[in-house]
């Protein structure tokens, strides 16, 4: 398949890092804001995996960036592969792939900066929609239109069965769900 080119950004980078981490056994996995100073302090998290640093995902800072006369942004992935191999690596598992269609639905919410990504993941997969694939954050947004202290999100839901074509009616009430348990964490739908 074949798709337009694009600028790669720091969720593109994180996705990739939680692919990789996929891989391995754990309990829990989650990023926080607390990285060193050459990252980027907003577009960058440090890697805790079962409760232990692993590691850094983000963008190098500007300021670091301009000091090396670096004129893109940089994206950087810090692993520490002596604490990642403690985990031992899961058994790969395959499933067919469907022959029906999937469907897509984004929705741009705002949150206060407290929210993070995970706890919006985690309160939507706390839903067990069983047809929902996949759950992700396709871009960011601060300021302009956003107030100090918040953020605007977008998110992309893909929905599909194993088994038959998904009604309308069916992921419009998923989609309801979604809506309704981010509202409960605080965001807002934004039109």
């Amino acid at each position: 398949m074949h798709t337009k080119a694009k600028a790669v950004d720091f969720f593109d980078l994180k996705g990739d890092v939680e692919d990789l981490l996929e891989g391995f056994t754990h309990r829990t996995i989650y990023f926080d804001p607390h990285v060193p100073e050459y990252y980027h302090p907003r577009r960058s998290a440090r890697i805790v995996l079962d409760g232990g640093k692993i590691g850094y995902v983000g963008q190098l800072h500007p300021a670091v960036a301009e000091a090396r006369k670096l004129k893109q942004d940089v994206y950087i992935a810090e692993i520490q592969l002596e604490r990642l191999f403690e985990h031992a690596l899961k058994q790969p598992r395959f499933k067919t792939i469907s022959r029906y269609p999937a469907v897509e639905r984004d929705f741009s919410f705002v949150f206060d900066d407290a929210i993070t990504f995970e706890r919006v993941r985690d309160a939507v997969e706390s839903l067990k929609i069983g047809d929902l694939i996949s759950f992700n954050a396709v871009e960011i947004f601060r300021g302009g239109s956003v107030p100090a202290g918040k953020y605007s999100f977008l998110v992309r839901a893909a929905f599909q069965s194993s088994e038959r074509t998904l009604r309308d009616e069916e992921v419009a009430g998923w989609s309801s769900q979604i809506i309704k348990t981010l509202e409960g964490l605080g965001g807002s739908l934004r039109g």
